[in-house]
């Protein structure tokens, strides 16, 4: 069977998936710690995840480059300070470029050029790059958890060993 959209769009759903294994038994210092001020916490790397759900839906409707301040106030201030409300926001705009992609790509050929982050890609790179946030933030939520509790089994959370 030939490899098609669907096949993408679950591609997407795995990496999202993943990224939110290193999320499971967080403490709560650990939310907000930093190795060093300019990396992220983990709380700000979930704020970004929304920016970069929220900056995707604006490219590839635009396809312009987004407007990453706004975006990164509008995201912090949707998120409050509640972790809960924080989890259901990635959530939510998880769910909407999901929707968006399936709703507007679906039927069109995986050669289609559309706009990711402003930059032109065929459909069937685009989707894929996504994911590519996801697992590089999976990874800096790794980083801080290993830095800051040196016990975390990374392979037992993440692979189940």
């Amino acid at each position: 069977m030939a490899f098609t959209f669907d096949d993408l769009i679950e591609g997407l759903r795995e990496s999202r998936s993943n990224f939110h294994k290193h999320l499971g038994g967080l403490r709560d210092d650990q939310w907000d710690w930093k190795p060093y001020p300019e990396c992220k916490s983990i709380r700000e790397t979930l704020i970004h995840l929304v920016v970069d759900d929220r900056a995707g839906m604006s490219a590839l409707e635009t396809s312009a480059e987004p407007d990453y301040e706004a975006l990164v106030n509008a995201a912090v201030a949707d998120a409050g300070t509640d972790l809960a409300q924080l989890q259901a926001l990635v959530a939510d705009s998880f769910t909407q470029l999901l929707t968006m992609l399936q709703t507007k790509y679906s039927s069109l050929p995986l050669d289609t050029e559309v706009s990711v982050f402003g930059h032109p890609k065929k459909l069937g790179a685009a989707v894929p790059f996504f994911s590519s946030e996801d697992y590089y933030h999976a990874g800096q939520v790794a980083f801080i958890r290993m830095a800051s509790d040196p016990t975390w089994n990374y392979y037992a959370q993440i692979y189940g060993m």
